[in-house]
């Protein structure tokens, strides 16, 4: 009996131990992977005495090279965007409500598409753009929180709302076109930005350093009318996505060694219907809380890839643009192209629970917008990770971001996120010298390492979840069923998050707010919760 105080002693000091130390290295991980606590260092200029000299080229004006431009804008005297699609230089590329945007995007596949912006999103354009909440509201865009009814074959997951105090985190419900619009609007602002401009052209190689082996010059670019110019650069961006222009200027360079390449193919693929809903259909759609309710995350439907291939996802937008995308992994039957599609691509989901009804009506009433809806079709090529971190002979004075250096599958909503993560590493790097008018010659080294172990959350968890489909194509010298045990386990926890929102909580701080862990989900509460659960049945 004496020993009973010492008995609870030693076990009290145990758990405080156990809970200090996962703590401790929880918050190494997600410093080392999640870039959450990167972007509060955005927006923070240099003085114009302590900028680098000289001019920073960014290749592409898409997501990727707007947030660039935006990030070099506060370390470097002068910014030049390079973008090919002429019409972006005018007023109708920046217009706020994009909805009546005149111009097509030749090069974005995905610009009409469905998009889902994550919390962190949010979160990074505030830090990026002071008043950001300001331009979102200029174009109709809807900031609330991020409440997208997440949906395993056919059962609810459980928001984790008291973990964040009661509500949700907030997100932009906006489309691709209104983000990229909105930005384009903010990065371009002469006011705001003076040494930020861009041209129209096309980069056709780099310009060799004669007097510095390790670096580039600068870029040559090919205008609309056909003419070449030279700009000298002291830093070269690549953000010309899956054109990946600089693989092509490299070598001509001198820098021919082979970039080292990680790809796999889920072979995906969707189409996006974008329906415009007038008042009165907007009034009768048969939504839980109304339409017009705050939010316009309806429904986000993943499948049990044991026994489905098949997705759907249902978004309100800016200007109240609805945006139904199904989709699915391998052999989905022929390209959806009416509401009747839609509706047969829902009854034939493969739900252990059935799929409310609510949305089936709201799917049929769609029939009273079908005649001016718009349809994108996407093929998703390849995933890839080109490792950039483990080149040898790389110019010191250039990197590579956005789907040049990693496409990931675009079902995970991750492609934003991506762009701004590799900005913000390119803002970290750069603040390490913040005094020095001069571009670190480490500079690309650092970028690149930084970046590739920031990316590791978005690359390996749509692995795990592809692998599970029987026609996804592994990367090469992988067993898809290595993954087995891992999908196995999510499953349960998947399971467990239809009533316990603590068992939902490790997935959305990984996928929404870019700041989860890798070991959330190996918490000794959580297996023991997770075990429980599927010995019960």
């Amino acid at each position: 009996m004496v020993a009973l105080p010492y008995f609870f002693a030693a076990s009290l000091g145990s758990v405080v131990a156990f809970k200090i130390f996962w703590s401790l290295l929880r918050s190494h991980l997600v410093a080392k992977h999640c870039a959450i606590g990167d972007i509060q260092e955005l927006g923070k200029a240099r003085p114009d005495g302590a900028k680098i000299r000289g001019t920073a080229v960014v290749c592409g004006g898409s997501y990727a090279g707007l947030a660039t431009a935006r990030v070099l804008a506060d370390h470097f005297e002068r910014v030049v965007i390079i973008e090919p699609e002429e019409w972006l230089l005018e007023e109708d590329a920046r217009r706020a409500v994009s909805w009546e945007q005149e111009g097509k995007r030749a090069r974005i596949v995905q610009y009409n598409s469905l998009q889902a912006t994550q919390p962190f999103v949010l979160r990074t354009m505030r830090y990026l753009f002071p008043n950001w909440d300001a331009t979102c509201k200029e174009g109709g865009i809807e900031i609330a929180p991020y409440e997208l009814n997440f949906m395993w074959w056919g059962n609810t997951a459980q928001s984790p709302r008291k973990y964040f105090g009661g509500v949700i985190p907030d997100a932009m419900f906006v489309s691709r076109r209104a983000l990229e619009t909105a930005i384009r609007r903010r990065v371009l602002d002469v006011n705001a930005y003076p040494n930020i401009s861009q041209v129209a052209g096309q980069v056709t190689n780099f310009i060799m350093d004669k007097n510095h082996s390790d670096r580039v010059g600068g870029v040559t670019y090919r205008d609309i009318n056909g003419n070449t110019t030279d700009i000298h650069a002291e830093l070269v961006a690549d953000c010309t996505g899956t054109a990946q222009g600089s693989l092509k200027w490299l070598p001509q360079a001198g820098f021919t060694e082979e970039i080292k390449k990680d790809t796999y193919d889920a072979k995906m693929r969707y189409t996006t219907f974008t329906f415009k809903i007038t008042p009165e259909l907007g009034a009768k759609l048969p939504v839980p809380g109304g339409f017009y309710r705050q939010g316009g995350g309806y429904l986000v439907s993943n499948p049990d890839a044991r026994t489905d291939n098949k997705y759907i996802c249902i978004l309100r937008n800016e200007g109240n643009l609805v945006s139904v995308c199904p989709g699915g992994w391998g052999g989905t039957g022929a390209p959806l192209k009416t509401v009747d599609d839609i509706v047969a691509h829902c009854k034939a989901l493969k739900f252990t629970t059935p799929m409310p009804q609510w949305i089936m009506d709201y799917v049929e009433m769609l029939h009273e917008a079908e005649h001016d809806m718009v349809v994108s079709q996407v093929n998703v090529g390849p995933s890839f990770l080109l490792k950039f971190h483990e080149a040898k002979n790389l110019p010191t004075n250039y990197v590579c971001l956005g789907d040049v250096l990693c496409r990931v599958n675009p079902l995970y909503g991750h492609g934003c996120a991506k762009a701004l993560t590799g900005a913000s590493c390119i803002n970290m790097v750069l603040n390490r010298t913040r005094s020095s008018p001069v571009l670190p010659r480490s500079f690309a080294k650092d970028f690149f390492k930084l970046h590739a172990e920031k990316l590791v959350p978005m690359w390996e968890l749509p692995i795990l979840m592809d692998y599970g489909h029987e026609t996804t194509v592994p990367i090469e010298g992988q067993k898809k069923s290595d993954t087995d045990g891992l999908r196995w386990y999510l499953r349960q926890v998947f399971e467990l998050s239809f009533k316990d929102e603590d068992a939902f909580l490790p997935s959305f701080l990984t996928i929404t707010l870019m700041g989860g862990a890798s070991i959330d989900l190996l918490h000794p509460v959580l297996i023991a919760k997770v075990m429980w659960n599927y010995l019960r049945g």
